[in-house]
């Protein structure tokens, strides 16, 4: 009876672990098996790429650019400015040696090269304007070898786009646009163009980044890309699975000078709307607000009193704009303007140039910590107006002349001296339009407002949103602040405005 009540007990014991282990099978997330990818999948890919390569490279021109002959410096020993008319009075033999040279003559033409692709078959083109910038002559040749003699060519050195014309070309194919902004980081890609002036070339990748800057035009929203782009590709297509443009390849980031694995496009939904303004106007044709901004960071969101780093802050509005009629102010942070959101300067940039010049429209800000809407009417932007100079860009420099003052005191809170500001020490420090606040006269080089990178001779305008025009105002300012937490610093100097975020443990 025991052996058999023992084995009662592991059989029901076995029966138990499977009852438990059915149930967790049903309760465990199942995992999904995928097949892994054959030959198929690969001879798939290839043929989709040798389709888009078929059908897109009759649509890409290379283009051959001509500049003027620059004359070579030569020494004419009979003009009356030579530097060595005293040496020759002393020494008439050395005159004559000069003159018996031969003359010098002019250096080569420049050249350079790029690529490009058709838009409209009646010989429209477009390209990057630094490929065709300051040419004399410019040419392109066709897929069929055939070369033509740009009759008409319109720039926008903001973006770097260029509209080229030809006229009498047969046979030409115009390129698909299709939709940067549904591009997606891992999308496979083919640049194509003429690199090295080898002949058309078609080179695979993917889209590595999105919204990228890189400080070299006053516009950019660049698609980075690992598809192979070196000189001479500038201005050819970066194409995607359906053979559509999504970007004009542009630039590339590199010690070598060859492709590196990180080049970069102008996404062509900006290219469709300059590209439309130039065949159009012969210009752009941009809206402005006429504020100075700068990206959030995480401190500095948190001390305008918002949750994440998405917005534009104002750090300058500048006089008889349109901001300054719509009584927008420093340190006020856009989220939304005519009802699309704002998550980078780059973007606001890109949505406040495309709004309809004269007609109203809604911002969404947020000013000391409250939102709230503020209509705006648009103008469009003067001529000569550097649209670049919407972004903060101080430099660490700190006026004209400006030096550090003798020592009057010891250093405050954040490191620094300061003392108020008047319109003679404005002058000395180059301001035309003197702010109100504090000046800088000296920095503690081991302070947290060093740190921060707040040079002498800058003007601190606001501290925490409040406005400081005297030394009392500013040390009541600092009183209420927490250097732990950080403060917000709305600084000036003669070539612009800042919000700083000095920030440390209080000694």
């Amino acid at each position: 009876m025991r052996r058999v009540s023992q084995s009662a007990g592991w059989i029901l014991g076995i029966i138990g672990i499977t009852c438990l282990t059915i149930s967790l099978l049903d309760v465990l997330p199942r995992r999904v098996v995928t097949a892994a990818p054959t030959a198929a999948d690969a001879r798939q890919l290839s043929a989709i790429f040798r389709e888009i390569s078929h059908q897109a490279l009759p649509s890409i021109v290379a283009i051959e650019t001509r500049g003027k002959a620059a004359a070579m410096s030569g020494l004419d020993p009979d003009d009356e400015d030579n530097p060595l008319n005293d040496l020759f009075r002393q020494n008439p033999q050395f005159r004559e040696f000069f003159r018996e040279r031969p003359k010098q003559k002019d250096s080569p033409r420049s050249r350079g090269m790029g690529s490009g692709f058709v838009i409209d078959e009646a010989g429209v083109i477009l390209t990057n304007s630094h490929v065709v910038r300051g040419a004399d002559e410019v040419k392109v040749r066709t897929h069929d070898g055939h070369d033509y003699v740009v009759s008409e060519i319109k720039m926008d050195e903001n973006s770097d786009i260029a509209v080229l014309r030809i006229k009498d070309a047969k046979g030409l194919k115009a390129l698909r646009f299709g939709d940067s902004d549904t591009a997606e980081i891992g999308d496979w890609v083919l640049a194509v163009g003429n690199p090295y002036d080898v002949g058309m070339t078609v080179t695979a990748g993917i889209i590595s980044a999105k919204s990228r800057g890189l400080n070299i035009a006053r516009r950019e929203d660049f698609l980075q890309t690992d598809a192979a782009i070196n000189p001479g590709n500038s201005g050819g297509p970066l194409l995607n699975l359906n053979g559509e443009v999504i970007g004009i390849n542009t630039a590339i980031s590199s010690r070598s000078g060859g492709s590196e694995g990180i080049g970069f496009a102008i996404p062509v939904n900006m290219v469709k709307w300059i590209s439309q303004q130039l065949v159009t106007h012969g210009k752009v044709r941009r809206a402005y607000l006429g504020i100075g901004i700068k990206p959030l960071t995480s401190d500095l969101a948190k001390s305008f009193h918002l949750e994440g780093v998405e917005g534009a802050a104002i750090v300058k509005v500048t006089k008889d704009s349109p901001a300054a009629a719509a009584k927008l102010q420093e340190e006020d942070v856009i989220l939304e303007l005519n009802g699309q959101k704002v998550s980078t300067t780059q973007s606001l940039q890109l949505i406040v140039e495309r709004l309809e010049i004269g007609k109203a429209c809604k911002a969404l800000i947020v000013r000391d910590g409250k939102r709230m809407e503020v209509p705006i009417t648009v103008k469009e932007m003067p001529e000569g107006f550097l649209a670049g100079s919407d972004r903060p860009n101080l430099n660490g420099r700190s006026g004209r002349g400006q030096k550090q003052q003798p020592k009057e005191e010891s250093f405050n809170q954040l490191g620094l001296q300061v003392k108020e500001l008047t319109p003679e020490i404005a002058k000395e420090l180059g301001f035309d339009d003197p702010p109100s606040g504090v000046v800088v006269t000296r920095v503690d080089p081991n302070s947290h407002a060093f740190e921060a990178g707040i040079p002498v001779g800058a003007v601190i305008e606001k501290v925490d949103g409040k406005r400081v025009g005297s030394l009392k105002e500013f040390d009541d300012a600092l009183k209420a602040a927490s250097l732990k937490d950080g403060i917000r610093l709305l600084i000036s100097t003669p070539s612009g405005k800042d919000s700083v975020i000095v920030k440390g443990d209080a000694k």
